[in-house]
């Protein structure tokens, strides 16, 4: 059986993966959701990604488990420039933010505690924005989500 924190991070990921258009989604990210790397776009990419960071778990209390804090960030990514739309008509912040949007829909359903993988729901933390560095070909911003499990000691699928 797979750890307790695998199992957290497929669930978090299919809630990312659901982002499409035809289930009511904004964009169809969830066609492009990224584990553990941020990209730069290409020509060749998609035109909105997300990426989901996995912070360093930390332990917060020790007994017969250990309860642990597993901090993740949820980037929402999307090209500055998208060569077949004209300037006027591609505006990368109304997609980020719908992509932002997107993610809270998908990620805050009301079981939030991960079908009970989690000790308690989860919290949202911070939205900062990414600043854009020159000749960044992306604009992006970030949500972070604290999960909060425990393990069993030498068992931690448990």
């Amino acid at each position: 059986m797979a750890s307790r924190r695998r199992q957290i991070l497929e669930a978090g990921f299919a809630r990312l993966e659901a982002i499409l258009i035809a289930s009511g989604f904004n964009t169809n990210a969830g066609q492009s959701v990224l584990l553990n790397e941020t990209p730069e776009l290409g020509q060749d990419d998609p035109d909105v990604v997300i990426a989901m960071l996995i912070g360093d778990d930390e332990p917060k209390q020790q007994g017969n488990k250990v309860f642990l804090e597993l901090p993740i960030e949820l980037q929402a990514i999307a090209k500055v420039a998208k060569p077949d739309v004209p300037a006027d008509d591609w505006h990368p912040w109304i997609a980020v933010e719908d992509l932002l949007e997107d993610i809270k829909r998908a990620w805050e359903l009301d079981d939030r505690s991960l079908g009970g993988l989690l000790s308690c729901e989860m919290e949202r933390g911070v939205t900062r924005t990414a600043e854009r560095e020159a000749g960044s070909t992306t604009v992006g911003l970030a949500i972070t989500y604290s999960l909060r499990y425990s393990e069993r000691w030498g068992q931690p699928e448990l």
